[in-house]
């Protein structure tokens, strides 16, 4: 069993404006979503949404027979060579954003996972309900719509709270007993900034958010995860009502070391940086959003962790 940053079905931080309030975390990283919370441009800001986003990421990681691991750092031997391995995580997503008086708006997002490793030498799966996450939004410029017929901005600021409705397991040595987590174990809070600039049918849409671990009843806490984004998009009115908005952009995040009996996991975390690319279609009270993110750089700290390879996402939602 190896120990690492781990592959989670984490929710995050993300609030909403780009439909998918999901977060998932690939080896301790996390990528920008779609509509919980910061990547895609959502008409009438004022209106409820609820919506169902799937999202599909896959990874390369390695692993190994066995380890010695002393966890008060970074003294771990391998016992026999590593095996190549791939990894795919699966995640459906049920997200809502409710307006409240005053330009506040509160967004709830639930995750169920399904998560796949397989080498030559085994397969493990694991899937069920990850962490629930709601957060709270403030307006500050343009409460109610993020366009108009020149020139028009947005700013959102949120904080949140993911609770650990996942499954996490842990050995009493400090192993996990599958690397497959669905949670993080722990309740975490999850910080967020959005800013939409538009001018005329031309946009730029920049998030950047905080996602704060704390310590889980095995006494092990997750590394913070500090991450940004940058998205173009461009609006072209469709006839018959449809509007099609093309993006592109890309997403980065550090993942900060992992902490097992207050002492650093320095073999942990990361940086994780992505192109993003995709449209959002729109008809009446409905919207469709989709995406694909490569990733274009990942360093490790240790051999071990994953290295996401693509993530893709499609959401569906409707305003009211």
């Amino acid at each position: 069993m190896k120990l690492r940053s781990m592959l989670c079905a984490c929710l995050i931080w993300l609030g909403t404006a780009n439909i998918n309030a999901q977060s998932c975390c690939t080896g301790g990283g996390s990528s920008c979503c779609s509509a919980g919370g910061g990547c895609s441009i959502l008409p009438e800001l004022d209106k409820h949404i609820i919506g169902l986003n799937y999202s599909y990421s896959l990874y390369n990681t390695t692993t190994y027979p066995g380890m010695n691991m002393n966890m008060n750092g970074m003294d771990m031997s391998m016992l026999g060579p590593g095996v190549p391995t791939k990894g795919t995580m699966n995640t459906l997503q049920l997200f809502g954003r409710f307006n409240l008086p005053k330009r506040f708006q509160l967004s709830v997002s639930l995750p169920v996972s399904f998560l796949k490793e397989a080498s030559s030498e085994s397969t493990q799966r694991s899937a069920g309900l990850g962490d629930m996450s709601v957060m709270a939004f403030y307006s500050i410029f343009n409460p109610a719509k993020c366009a108009s017929k020149k020139s028009s901005h947005q700013l959102r600021i949120g904080i949140g709270v993911k609770a650990p409705t996942g499954k996490f397991s842990m050995t009493s040595d400090g192993l996990f007993t599958t690397d497959l987590q669905l949670g993080t174990g722990s309740v975490d809070f999850l910080f967020n900034v959005n800013y939409t600039y538009r001018y005329r049918k031309f946009g730029v849409n920049v998030l950047s958010s905080y996602k704060k671990n704390f310590e889980n009843k095995y006494h092990y806490q997750f590394g913070d995860n500090a991450g940004g984004g940058l998205n173009l998009f461009y609006v072209f009115n469709l006839p018959k009502g449809f509007t099609l908005t093309p993006k592109v952009g890309s997403t980065y995040n550090h993942i900060f070391y992992n902490v097992y009996d207050k002492q650093f996991l320095t073999g942990t975390g990361g940086d994780v940086l992505r192109a993003t690319a995709g449209f959002d279609i729109y008809y009446k009270h409905f919207a469709l959003s989709t995406s694909v993110a490569p990733v274009l750089l990942s360093i490790s700290n240790w051999a071990g962790e994953p290295v996401p390879i693509l993530s893709y996402e499609i959401g569906f939602f409707y305003s009211f």
